[in-house]
């Protein structure tokens, strides 16, 4: 549903965001 695509779309975003974070350090 509708919660399971949010939370999914959340650890896409965390994933990069995490990526992003290493690629500056």
């Amino acid at each position: 549903g509708l919660w399971s695509k949010i939370k999914e779309a959340a650890k896409t975003a965390g994933k990069a965001a995490m990526g992003f974070v290493n690629e500056m350090v």
